[in-house]
């Protein structure tokens, strides 16, 4: 999938990646064809302009680009969080991921980070049908250390995230054990030496539908990441660390913990409450729907344009 079929919308030639690099490409694509059905022939009033961001070091070539459309910036790839409000003045909005509450601007919104493309969405089957209990397969990052620690059944010999984040001990705790799935009965529970290095997208997505808890550690810079979309999508529960108070998290159904001791738990308690996870997984599937699906998205972002054009103070 590619924006070849949209007159007007493109994607930034100063972006850090190639727009086949990216993630996001696959749910940005569904993004544009919903908000084209949802804005209308008010769609064509708009050049949307993707742009792939890490750190916020980069300039996007289209902030002095003149056009007679109004230009909506959509900035993607940046975990940092970085603030986008020296280009506020040269956009009609932004929609920018990871940025949490940090926005400075009236025209700045958060945006959803979606799924990683190519992994594939199946039939949401009832949780009580799902063979996996609890699901984790990802790179072990120097944030996760206490989650690795929280698996581990003598994890008090190891020293904490806070007192030793090298990556020589990063690389001692792979060497030790990288498999916990035995921790919890029918679970898969195993830490990657990088992103992307476990299941192929095909195999990820099909565990993830016959999963029933996922949890959601913490990324390299931010405790958004896509695992919370794409278990989400899944009709998983899932378990996340402290997320950003912003519409697609607030008042949602993801169990939000402080440590994942915690978090361990409750998983372990949830296995023994099936009405639980039932209605949890209930909830969930309705929250994407609702929130974070790219029907949601479109929604949301039609939402905010039509109120800035009308002048309309947005809550």
């Amino acid at each position: 999938m590619d924006l070849n079929e949209f007159d007007n919308v493109i994607y930034d030639s100063n972006s850090l990646y190639k727009w086949e690099e990216l993630n996001e490409a696959e749910f940005l694509v569904r993004v544009f064809s919903e908000l084209k059905e949802v804005l209308n022939d008010s769609f064509n009033d708009f050049l949307f302009v993707v742009f792939s961001d890490y750190g916020g070091g980069r300039v996007p070539n289209t902030v002095d680009l003149k056009v007679s459309k109004r230009k909506i910036l959509i900035v993607v790839s940046d975990e940092y969080g970085t603030d986008p409000s020296r280009f506020s003045g040269s956009y009609f909005a932004i929609f920018k991921t990871y940025i949490g509450q940090s926005k400075l601007k009236e025209n700045i919104f958060p945006f959803p980070l979606g799924y990683v493309k190519g992994v594939p969405l199946f039939k949401i089957e009832p949780i009580v049908r799902r063979k996996v209990s609890v699901f984790f397969r990802g790179n072990l990052n120097t944030n996760r250390i206490d989650f690795y620690r929280s698996l581990f059944r003598v994890f008090g010999l190891l020293p904490a995230q806070r007192f030793l984040r090298h990556k020589y001990y990063r690389k001692l705790l792979l060497w030790l054990r990288r498999d916990f799935s035995s921790e919890i009965p029918d679970s898969i529970l195993v830490f990657n030496d990088g992103f992307k290095r476990g299941f192929s997208p095909e195999s990820y997505g099909y565990v993830l539908a016959d999963s029933k808890i996922v949890l959601s550690p913490k990324g390299f810079n931010s405790t958004e990441c896509f695992r919370i979309y794409e278990a989400m999508r899944a009709g998983c529960v899932i378990i996340s660390e402290k997320l950003p108070d912003v519409v697609f998290y607030k008042g949602s159904p993801i169990i939000q913990v402080s440590d994942w001791g915690e978090g361990v738990k409750r998983a372990k308690e949830l296995m023994q409450d099936k009405e639980e996870l039932e209605r949890l997984q209930l909830e969930t599937v309705a929250w994407w729907n609702l929130k974070c699906s790219e029907k949601a998205t479109a929604v949301y972002m039609s939402t905010r344009l039509m109120k800035l054009d009308k002048g309309v103070e947005l809550v």
